[in-house]
């Protein structure tokens, strides 16, 4: 049986989290370029599981690129939220194509016209 503890932190949660097993690429000025795997994503965010874990304080930004994606060449700018032993919680903030740099709401705009 859950914990009150534990059934008020599921309870929070407004995004539910999809189990996805997808290879990703982050890049930071301190880390360079570091590729790692996804373990779960949800719509404001992703928990990327890396060996060993980037060095990456809460609140700093990074890119990161879905390489098993049909458009890899899509950058979305993330914010660190959490980190962890085996890896970073990632939070969406928007997202860049050839240059131009787009809202979230927009890509949920264009993928709910398919």
């Amino acid at each position: 049986m859950a914990t009150s503890a534990q059934q008020d932190y599921i309870e929070r949660r407004i995004f539910a989290r999809r189990l996805v097993n997808a290879r990703v690429q982050l890049t930071h000025t301190t880390i360079g370029e570091v590729v790692a795997r996804t373990r779960d994503i949800s719509d404001t965010g992703v928990f990327v599981e890396a060996f060993p874990v980037p060095k990456l304080p809460s609140g700093s930004h990074v890119k990161m690129h879905m390489l098993d994606s049909a458009q890899p060449n899509i950058a979305f700018n993330m914010k660190v939220i959490r980190v962890e032993a085996d890896g970073l919680g990632l939070m969406f903030i928007d997202y860049e194509v050839d240059g131009e740099r787009y809202t979230l709401d927009a890509l949920r705009s264009a993928v709910s016209k398919k």
